[in-house]
């Protein structure tokens, strides 16, 4: 048979283009693109024209690329051995196709504090972001990009729900059009402020990750507790490729509580010294009170907590009378009541001092949860730069 006339013919002539491409390059090109170069082969053998061909498909790998990482806003809370943190950081993807990434986060500062940690939240500790480039026919809310080989719900792991950036902005996948071969689509929520875009723009999956940060243990009481955290992020591909973040400012806030207690004499003023003055009229003092059979002492204990920024919580007063000489006066106050309570707004509200609120009188103690959120069981919370008052009366033994 005599070969009268054979032609080449290149389909897909970028083929060799592509092949020539240096590898940074490649990232213009979506990872699992099947490129498919056919040809054809025209004889005559000698009862006609016929033709034969043959193909071959290349398939993009993927080009692991670090991923950039935003860090979230500082974090703020008050100091317990028991608090946490939780920080986030926003990932956006670079790579031309999906790839995984394994997180570190580790504590890059801190301060007034022994055995502060960052923990990734997630477990295992990875994430997974999909990627893939455009290619032509995209419009502002429909982008077209290359089949990734697998018909299936994703293209190049983005899927449904998926948030995605392209070309700066930040989308939710509403759809996807997943073929096994030619190109594929993703519909956005919402048409791209920039109009359809051109050809070989990345379409990069973006995702927040967390890190829960723990304080350790408080060094000086009084003073906030500070810790600051990073977080890297290495290629399950590559782990030469890594990233690492900016760091989140955590405050763990402390307070420091006084106790100051001062008396007056109701049936007989006696004191010396600056007074405490409260409700303007009544005034308290801390030395040369004096006191006879039968008179009516009154007592106001001033609870403060004295730190810039940070509350004490579980706060609890108690009193030891000393029965001997003094009997707790019941029904001393508004309603047949008690004890008065002020709390750090000034507000005055008045207890029953039997257990079942939040004061509590068995002789010789006298027991008052105080602080916002204190119950019948335990203390509350002193906001910083902030103080509460208790007072009671008791008469002296004749």
């Amino acid at each position: 048979m005599k070969l009268t006339r054979i032609i080449i013919l290149a389909q897909l002539a970028f083929l060799g283009i592509c092949l020539c491409l240096s590898a940074p390059a490649w990232a213009n090109l979506a990872a699992n693109t099947q490129i498919i170069n056919s040809a054809t082969l025209s004889y005559n053998d000698g009862t006609g024209t016929k033709t034969a061909t043959a193909s071959v498909t290349v398939t993009v790998s993927l080009v692991p690329s670090a991923p950039n990482i935003v860090a979230g806003p500082a974090q703020t809370t008050s100091y317990s051995g028991s608090a946490t943190l939780t920080d986030s950081y926003t990932v956006t993807g670079t790579a031309n196709g999906p790839d995984t990434y394994n997180i570190t986060a580790a504590v890059s500062g801190s301060t007034n504090t022994s055995g502060a940690a960052a923990n990734p939240t997630a477990v295992p500790p990875t994430v997974s972001l999909g990627g893939t480039v455009t290619t032509a026919g995209s419009s502002a809310t429909v982008i077209v990009v290359p089949s990734d080989g697998v018909a299936n719900n994703n293209v190049n792991g983005i899927v449904v729900g998926a948030t995605v950036v392209i070309n700066g902005d930040v989308r939710t996948v509403t759809a996807v059009s997943d073929n096994a071969s030619g190109t594929s689509t993703i519909t956005l929520n919402a048409a791209l402020s920039g109009g359809a875009p051109g050809t070989g723009v990345l379409v990069a999956e973006q995702k927040v990750i967390t890190t829960t940060v723990t304080p350790g243990t408080i060094t000086s009481s009084g003073t906030d507790v500070t810790v600051s955290d990073k977080v890297t992020i290495a290629s399950a591909t590559t782990s030469s490729v890594t990233a690492t973040s900016g760091a989140v400012l955590n405050t763990f806030t402390s307070g420091v509580a006084t106790l100051t207690k001062y008396v007056r004499n109701v049936s007989a003023a006696s004191g010396t010294g600056t007074p405490y003055v409260y409700n303007s009229t009544n005034y308290f003092y801390s030395a040369g009170v004096t006191a006879k059979p039968g008179d009516v002492l009154e007592y106001v204990l001033v609870a403060t907590n004295s730190s810039a920024t940070g509350s004490v919580s579980a706060s609890v007063v108690t009193d030891s009378l000393p029965t001997s000489y003094v009997a707790f006066t019941k029904g001393a106050y508004t309603g047949g009541t008690d004890v008065t309570y002020v709390n750090d707004s000034g507000a005055a509200s008045y207890l029953t001092a039997n257990g079942t609120g939040a004061a509590n009188y068995s002789a010789p103690t006298l027991t008052v949860y105080i602080g916002t959120g204190a119950t019948s069981s335990a203390g509350g919370t002193i906001p910083a730069n902030k103080s509460v008052l208790v007072l009671y009366r008791a008469t002296v033994n004749n």
